[in-house]
């Protein structure tokens, strides 16, 4: 079996954390047998340093710059899209060029040309272009949501909305990374031609994201990192942008400043350029946080999994998620966790179990969660060990890539 995976949610250079969890189930599934390539789309641009010349020329280059050729035993193809100028001119749709893009490359190259399956991240882009480009080669299509692609981005624009609906019409197999979304994404069926999304969980890595083995291993591990033993920390590990709950989590940590007295929170963020990155340093100090908090910049999973051993709770306040990974490598990392009760978090998590779980965008029921698991070193404690048994459970790479294997082979079934 060949499978094509289409996503620019892969690992960059400089950024080899970006779809760790897509390149992790790639390498499971070729575990499996299964042939994988990863197909990245960038912008077309000139040879000879031309592409000085053009915003998009520019931008283009620096992706095309940023890719890998191979990762880890996959192989990663770089699929230009060219963009018709001038623009006032030249009606530019970008997903339909990109789809032309993908048919072409696909068709043009020898080794992809007889895949089996396309197999897209998120629905509104890949997906869509996905199924677009499917139509113009003989390849089943298979598309998985992810969170945003169901929960936020549609509702902003009727044009995602539609191209919703034509991936679920078109795409061979559906799927989403959690129960939830799975049920979520009905709501955009149109009636009478409702389909169901199979339900393949993203995995962990349950020897590299564990717990410490005992107090001096943790001890050893906060002194690594240059951090003062004496403290105890929580921990957020989330992108830099409003949606992750970060003003909610300042304003609780702000409001507990006395209560927090012997504990600091530790924040690891992606780069992000965005229009809607924000400034988490300058959000600290306005909301008086700066001396509650230590950056400790953007990590790779290696150290981060050292990282999650080094720490005591971990707090996920996002308004919106599919299933975030963060959240499976803290409690497979035997830390007491708090996330909103969002996306599958209620999948992973039993309150008052494994963990809480609190509403999104809700202060004062965050602010509780962080009192009382933070004052209560027996309950801390509890909630930890269970995660990481709930974390077991919910099963590793192989086991979930294997999941997704199944479905391929049981095509037409799968529909």
């Amino acid at each position: 079996m060949r499978v094509l995976l289409l996503s620019n949610n892969y690992p960059r250079r400089g950024n080899e954390s970006n779809g760790i969890f897509i390149h992790q189930q790639a390498k499971a599934l070729q575990q499996l047998g299964v042939e994988c390539h990863v197909l990245q789309l960038y912008n077309w641009y000139p040879g000879l340093g031309l592409h000085k010349l053009n915003a998009n020329w520019q931008l283009g280059h620096t992706q095309r710059q940023q890719l890998f050729t191979e990762y880890e035993g996959i192989h990663v193809h770089h699929v230009p899209v060219f963009l018709y100028m001038p623009d006032r001119i030249f009606r530019n749709d970008y997903e339909m060029r990109a789809a032309a893009a993908v048919a072409s490359y696909v068709k043009k190259n020898k080794q992809l040309r007889k895949s089996d399956w396309l197999y897209a991240h998120f629905l509104t882009d890949s997906g869509y272009v996905a199924a677009l480009a499917a139509s113009k080669m003989n390849i089943r299509t298979a598309a998985i949501a992810r969170g945003d692609d169901i929960h936020a981005w549609p509702e902003k624009s009727p044009a995602l909305a539609n191209r919703l609906k034509y991936v679920f019409h078109k795409a061979d197999i559906l799927m989403a990374n959690s129960a939830r979304l799975a049920s979520d994404a009905r709501r955009w069926m149109e009636s009478g031609r409702e389909r169901e999304l199979k339900v393949v969980y993203n995995g962990i890595d349950h020897e590299k994201f564990r717990p410490a083995v005992n107090a001096e291993e943790k001890r050893a591990y906060v002194q690594s990192f240059g951090l003062d033993p004496n403290y105890k920390y929580i921990l957020c590990v989330a992108t830099p942008v409003a949606l992750k709950g970060w003003l909610e989590l300042f304003n609780a940590i702000g409001n507990l400043s006395e209560d927090l007295t012997g504990w600091k929170l530790l924040i690891v963020a992606p780069p992000y350029t965005h229009p809607d990155a924000i400034d988490l340093r300058l959000m600290s100090v306005e909301q008086g946080i700066g001396d509650k908090t230590v950056f400790m910049g953007h990590m790779d999973s290696e150290k981060l999994a050292k990282l999650y051993r080094a720490s005591d709770v971990f707090v996920l306040p996002s308004y919106n998620e599919g299933m975030a990974n963060s959240l499976l490598e803290a409690m497979a990392s035997g830390i007491a966790c708090i996330a909103t009760e969002v996306g599958g978090h209620a999948e992973v998590i039993e309150n008052g179990k494994d963990g809480v779980l609190v509403s999104p965008r809700n202060t004062t029921e965050l602010q509780n969660a962080i009192s009382t698991v933070c004052s209560d070193t027996a309950l801390l404690q509890q909630y930890g060990a269970n995660a990481r048994k709930r974390a077991l459970q919910l099963g590793s790479y192989a086991e979930n890539a294997k999941r997704l294997y199944d479905l391929f082979e049981s095509y037409p079934n799968g529909k």
